[in-house]
């Protein structure tokens, strides 16, 4: 398995336990212990787990004589951020636009449904992006075969 292939699988699995450690904190807090959804919805706070993405650069470092990217590393990776890019370009334009055809033309929303929306494109990218990345080069290690 290749520098991009760990790098990708490890964006996948920290965004994965973020969303669903912040979702179960949600439901716990606000159905388990009742308190209003306003502020259960603080459990979203454990997203910040995902900040530990930085650290796969770190994590998975170029290995000493080594090729870091070649010819087909980079074509994968151009495709991997065409497709998110793709995706979190439709999932904005509807998250900003579905607001328009429910509150009318006169309607106001909310600034707090901001951080949400940056949240979910910066979830939605990471996603599709190590998807693509792991699809491209097989889910598997093929060294084996």
């Amino acid at each position: 398995m290749n520098r991009t292939q760990r790098i990708a699988r490890f964006n996948l699995l920290v965004v994965l336990v973020a969303v669903g450690l912040s979702a179960l904190t949600v439901g716990i807090l606000y159905i388990g212990v009742g308190l209003p959804m306003r502020l259960a919805a603080g459990g979203f706070g454990l997203m910040g787990i995902s900040g530990l993405m930085g650290l796969s650069p770190v994590l998975f470092r170029k290995q000493p004589g080594g090729v870091d990217f070649d010819e087909r590393d980079l074509l994968i990776q151009r495709k991997a951020v065409i497709g998110a890019y793709s995706i979190f370009w439709v999932l904005f334009v509807l998250a900003a636009m579905i607001p328009f055809f429910v509150r009318g033309v006169d309607g106001q929303v909310s600034v707090k449904y901001l951080a949400g929306m940056v949240g979910g494109g910066m979830v939605a990218v990471t996603v599709v992006q190590s998807v693509i990345t792991l699809e491209q080069y097989g889910w598997r290690e093929k060294d084996h075969e």
